[in-house]
Parts: structure tokens; sequence; C-alpha cells
């Protein structure tokens, strides 16, 4: 009897603690771990979506592909047209840079009250405009 208590006490306790730390959440709980997952899954997406694609005009914080799509970020949310693609964060951002015919530059930065994360990304894709 005492130890069928012991042993739901200790299953109570390692519940919370998973539940406390988020040790089995899709997405991490943990600040840093969080930034740094929303910047692996967007780069995902990203290179999914625009490697090998037509680009139709390039701007500092947004692209346009060839159907007239729109890729940005609002609010904190990578949106190509009205798909959500990922999250970054309230304060995420993506800075684009062409850097050669046939070479783009993604910056992404992941960003929550003070803390953020970045990464790089370079794509080869084809642009329609000179």
């Amino acid at each position: 009897e005492t130890l069928t208590i012991t042993t739901l006490l200790f299953i109570a306790f390692f519940a919370y603690q998973n539940f406390r730390w988020g040790l089995t959440s899709a997405i991490p709980k943990d600040d840093e771990a969080r930034l740094k997952f929303y910047c692996s899954e967007c780069l995902t997406r990203l290179k999914d979506t625009l490697a090998g694609s037509d680009i139709q005009q390039v701007e500092s914080e947004s692209l346009c592909l060839a159907d007239e799509r729109r890729l940005a970020v609002i609010d904190g949310k990578v949106k190509l047209g009205d798909e959500l693609l990922a999250t970054l964060g309230p304060r995420g951002s993506l800075h684009f840079e062409r850097l050669s015919d046939t070479g783009l530059m993604v910056t992404i930065q992941a960003q929550e009250s003070e803390k953020s994360h970045r990464i790089a990304l370079r794509l080869e894709v084809r642009y329609l405009c000179p």
C-alpha cells in the first residue's frame, strides 16, 4: 500500500515536471529553444517554398513571386499570400537581399521581448526582373 502511494506520487511529480518544462510539447517552453525552433521551422519552409522559384520583385522585407503572391512577415507570422508558413514571435522579421543573378540571401530573425535568434540562408532562384 505504501509502495503504491509512493509510486503514484512519483508519477504525479514527473507528470507535473513534464508539463512545467514542456518536455513533450511540440513547441519548446524555454525561450532560447523556442526561438531556435521558430528559426529552424521557418528555414525549412522557406527552402521548400523558394528554392528554384521565380521571383518577380525583391524588397528588403518582402518579395513577390511570379504568381503574384507576396512573402512577408505580418505581426510575427511569415505569410505567403494568405498561407501561414511559420511563426517568428511578435517582433520577428525577414530580410531579403539579392546577391547575384541567381542568388537570394534570406536572414531570419525570431524575437520575443529582448531575446532573439538569427540565421541566414542562401537560395538559388530565378529573377524575372533585371
